[in-house]
């Protein structure tokens, strides 16, 4: 008796939504070559959009799972006799196994239309208008344009959770005997001045006075770091502003130093227009207009056909960068002078014929040499 093959390995894609034309549900899922691309990639999820020519669509994402299924060909025979229905099996056959099944159960109820209201009181598409269609010229920077503005994030929580409501505005602290250990680990305490964005409150002018006692130390055993010192401290005030990123560009100081450096010439800005950003103490950009071009741009990288091949993701960037500093150590030692830490251009500058480092970058708006010229 002769063994049959055994069926093929299928994956099986539950469409959340009833799938009258084939062709449309698989643009939803961006196209074959996005799901031959999730096929060979076990750890990238399938992305689906409800709307794929909007490019302000928020994508839902689904889950890999393992699953043990069997997809069954059945045909049935429809006759119908005196007005009744009757359904007779004519043949069953096994088209393949499932091992893996990909489903929706995110939330997709968060959506922005890129839409305008008439004063007819009917709705119109602006998408053609917000949208560039090209690279050709950069006129729709200067050309005025409707108000559409998408809100960076919809919700911290893909999938909807129980939330315990408690009239309790502060949780009840529990004290620990000498005796019992204490679980909860104590934050580490470094001050550090970060001002929050606001057009009232007065920027620091003074360093905190931990900072110059943890520097004057370091001087102490490492006699450099006072030349390094005076090095930022010029460059800001040539230019009152700097990021992290520019100040190792250009410097090639090592984290470590420029951690030590940062907080004793200047002050961090975590938020507002000038998000990321070293602001010189004594002085206040929101005084002073020629201080716009220091502002930041949330640049970001579509993903493109041949984008993944040119731009890494960000854990990617990681587990790279740890295994090439892994491979510099073991070829030329610690001690040989080499900083695994040193900052590409692509990081800090946007210019033609210059590849982002990765497909969201914070650039500012005086090194976008696009439409800005120093």
């Amino acid at each position: 008796m002769a063994c049959s093959e055994p069926p093929p390995e299928l994956t099986c894609v539950l469409f959340p939504g009833i799938v009258k034309n084939v062709d449309k549900a698989i643009q939803c899922l961006g196209g074959i070559r996005n799901i031959s691309q999730v096929y060979s990639q076990s750890v990238k999820k399938l992305s689906l959009s409800f709307r794929p020519e909007d490019p302000f669509m928020k994508k839902i994402y689904g889950e890999c799972r393992k699953t043990a299924g069997v997809l069954l060909k059945v045909k049935i025979k429809k006759t119908k006799i005196d007005n009744e229905l009757k359904k007779e099996v004519i043949s069953t056959t096994v088209v393949g196994q499932v091992k893996r099944i990909h489903k929706f159960e995110s939330m997709c109820d968060f959506q922005y239309l890129p839409i305008q209201r008439e004063p007819s009181g009917a709705y119109q598409c602006i998408l053609d208008k917000i949208f560039p269609s090209g690279l050709d010229n950069f006129d729709f920077m200067t050309e005025s344009g409707p108000m559409h503005i998408v809100p960076s994030t919809f919700t911290r929580a893909d999938r909807p959770y129980n939330y315990a409501y408690t009239n309790k505005r502060h949780p009840e602290k529990t004290e620990y005997s000498d005796k019992v250990l204490n679980i909860h680990r104590k934050s580490r305490v470094i001050p550090k001045l970060k001002y929050v964005f606001s057009l009232t409150n007065e920027l620091p002018s003074e360093p905190n006075e931990y900072c110059l006692k943890r520097i004057n130390q370091k001087i102490k055993l490492q006699p450099q770091v006072a030349q390094e010192l005076e090095t930022v401290k010029k460059m800001f005030n040539e230019r009152p502003i700097w990021s992290y990123n520019m100040l190792n560009y250009q410097t090639k100081y090592r984290m470590a130093v420029l951690k030590l450096i940062l907080p004793c010439v200047a002050v961090y800005m975590p938020n507002g227009p000038w998000k990321q950003l070293w602001v010189r103490f004594g002085y206040d950009p929101r005084k002073i207009p020629e201080s716009r071009v220091y502002q930041i741009l949330d640049v970001r990288v579509r993903h493109t056909a041949g984008m993944n091949a040119m731009i890494m993701k960000r854990d990617q960037l990681t587990q790279f960068k740890r295994a090439d500093r892994d491979r510099r150590i073991e070829k030329v030692g610690v001690d040989d002078g080499c900083n695994p830490e040193e900052v590409e251009e692509g990081a800090v500058c946007f210019r033609p014929g210059i590849v982002p480092t990765q497909r969201q970058m914070f650039y500012q708006v005086l090194f976008v040499l696009l439409f800005y010229k120093c």
